[in-house]
């Protein structure tokens, strides 16, 4: 009986070699912890026995982890998630109507989230306002160029984060990563349904 648990064990142990993402691995390297304790309280091995004890509660605590993680990517990926945690890297500077902020094809350097007042986007033909953010496309992209022209359309205050900062930012919480991923995506999509109007009303 323990030679077959034994076997079962080392082939558990070789499947978490085959394991290309960090969930599968663990639910695998957890069944081998069992495994190796059943087959060392049979065959009487302390050292594997005592072993497996101490790498049971961690392969599980990882988990655990992980599934902390991807819960918490599901629930907060929203543009408040990016705001509330580039917050804190934020430097405050005020913008009077009128005045452009950001202009298209300029070398991007920062990103600003809105904290008062209203910008306006001149591509997108939108306004944003307090909770948003803007001029993120241009940090991240690999030519560090302004896409769009930005004015001040009332008396603002704004957040500047530096783009060193925002990588910061980036690189530690996966949370912001796919928040902003998403919504770059949808300022897309936005802009692309903004701009068939124009298109059409040119053609007509």
């Amino acid at each position: 009986m323990s030679a077959v648990i034994g076997y079962i064990a080392s082939l558990l142990v070789l499947g978490t070699f085959g394991m290309r993402t960090m969930m599968p691995l663990r639910i695998v390297a957890l069944a081998s912890n069992i495994a190796l304790l059943a087959y060392s309280a049979l065959s009487g091995d302390l050292l594997v026995f005592l072993l497996q004890l101490v790498l049971f509660p961690l392969n599980l605590w990882r988990l655990i982890e992980i599934i902390r993680m991807v819960r918490r990517l599901r629930h907060a990926v929203t543009e408040n998630n990016v705001f509330q945690a580039l917050l804190p890297f934020a430097k405050t500077q005020s913008v009077a109507t009128g005045v452009t902020l950001i202009h298209k094809g300029e070398t991007s350097d920062a990103l600003y989230l809105v904290l008062e007042g209203t910008l306006w986007v001149q591509e997108a033909r939108v306004e944003i306002g307090p909770g948003s953010i803007v001029g993120e496309i241009g940090v991240l992209s690999s030519s560090h160029r302004r896409t769009a022209t930005v004015v001040a359309k009332t008396d603002c205050r704004l957040g500047r984060v530096s783009a060193p900062d925002f990588e910061r930012v980036y690189y530690t919480d996966p949370t912001v990563g796919l928040s902003l991923v998403r919504l770059i995506i949808d300022r897309l999509t936005r802009d692309i349904d903004a701009a068939r109007p124009v298109e059409l009303e040119a053609s007509a």
